[in-house]
């Protein structure tokens, strides 16, 4: 099956914009990290789904590249009754060559958008650790690496022998359609999608966040939408009788290519918010009794309708006057730790303290104590579900 010279350019053109904002956004999430991680804690020091979406680098290039190879490199032995009446050695020779191709772009594949479950599923790790969720993501994980190999042993068993893939024509209809090989690839990479929008959309609705930032998460996570869209047309028309056309391969890289963008703007996202700090603040309500509360003002007890002088308090503990006058008391424990920037990814806690008076009786104190607790076990995002690097 060919294609004509208007199809081709507008492949060539598709394709490469993609590309060109894929890498770009690989690069400004690598950038970021040579900013910060690399520089205090070397290269070996790099979280894992740092060095993933690196490797990743090389399978999105190979998939772009095998794309185009395939489309104007004369095809494939996916053809019609008349490319077949016409095949002569030379075209039967640059088809072989574009079949073998086709081989390739199918493994590019799977280890492009793999890679970027697999980062995705570290992000989930982080965000439960501590939670019961965290339950979850190990199922998910595990789910994804099953349907990992499953893809593999089908890609290896689908067409036999080996060679039949790039037999020109095709000596058996697994060689040049993959259809055993896409139903495995396609049921697996859509299902875990799927799961992975189940597990992460959740956490971003709970998240303690101001609207406007949590639409432009919700943005960003419905990507994932549009890709499993993608992969669904995809393999429409690479399966479907009368719609079998190349026009599969702007599905399969469009698909690729979504897929690493959600996994990097989060990232991204977080650049942006360091660059233009009016961004982390956008949506928060900003006022003076909050300033006067961190310059020694006074905080009204919600549970007593009291109020209660706040005096000194530093990142490293909490120092305040007795009412005996022996001075000041030191924490025993450091109420907000300076964080240790050892991983790419820092979840922040926001939590809130409730100064109390000892004259006040014990059943006050246990109550206030008990909403501290509460507050510090639900709030577990610094400004928003806030990557950050």
């Amino acid at each position: 099956m060919s294609t004509d010279a208007d199809f081709n350019h507008a492949f060539r053109v598709e394709t490469t914009a993609l590309f060109s904002v894929g890498l770009a956004f690989i690069a400004l999430r690598l950038r970021f990290i040579s900013g910060s991680s690399i520089h205090k804690l070397g290269i070996l020091r790099l979280q894992l789904d740092d060095w993933v979406m690196t490797q990743a680098i090389l399978w999105y290039t190979l998939l772009y590249v095998s794309c185009n190879e395939i489309i104007f490199g004369g095809g494939s032995n996916f053809m019609s009754q008349e490319d077949i009446d016409n095949l002569t050695p030379t075209t039967q020779k640059e088809r072989v060559a574009g079949s073998k191709w086709v081989l390739v772009s199918e493994s590019s594949m799977v280890l492009t958008i793999w890679s970027c479950k697999i980062c995705m599923l570290v992000i989930y790790r982080r965000l439960t650790q501590g939670l019961k969720q965290a339950k979850l993501v190990n199922a998910v994980e595990i789910y994804v690496l099953v349907g990992f190999v499953a893809v593999e042993i089908a890609y290896f068993t689908s067409c036999r022998p080996f060679w039949g893939y790039w037999s020109v024509p095709a000596i058996h209809e697994q060689c040049w359609s993959y259809y055993n090989y896409a139903i495995v690839e396609g049921c697996f990479n859509v299902s875990a999608d799927i799961c992975l929008l189940l597990v992460g959309l959740p956490l971003l609705f709970r998240a303690k966040v101001p609207l406007q930032q949590k639409l432009i998460l919700l943005g960003i996570f419905g990507m994932g939408i549009f890709v499993i869209t993608a992969a669904i047309l995809c393999k429409i028309y690479g399966l479907y009788a009368p719609l079998i056309s190349y026009e599969y391969l702007n599905w399969f890289y469009r698909e690729a290519s979504v897929s690493v963008y959600v996994t990097n703007l989060p990232v991204i996202y977080s650049l942006l918010r360091d660059i233009f700090p009016a961004m982390a603040r956008w949506g928060y309500i900003t006022n003076r009794s909050s300033a006067s509360r961190s310059n020694g003002g006074s905080r009204r007890d919600i549970n007593g309708g009291k109020e209660y002088p706040l005096k000194s308090f530093n990142r490293l503990g909490s120092t305040m006057d007795d009412e005996d006058g022996r001075g000041p008391t030191q924490s025993q424990e450091h109420i907000i730790a300076t964080p240790v920037r050892n991983s790419a990814l820092e979840i922040h806690k926001e939590v809130t303290f409730t100064v109390q008076n000892e004259s006040e009786d014990g059943e006050d104190l246990e109550a206030a104590r008990g909403a501290s607790a509460d507050g510090l076990s639900h709030a577990w995002v610094e400004s928003g579900v806030a990557f950050v690097r």
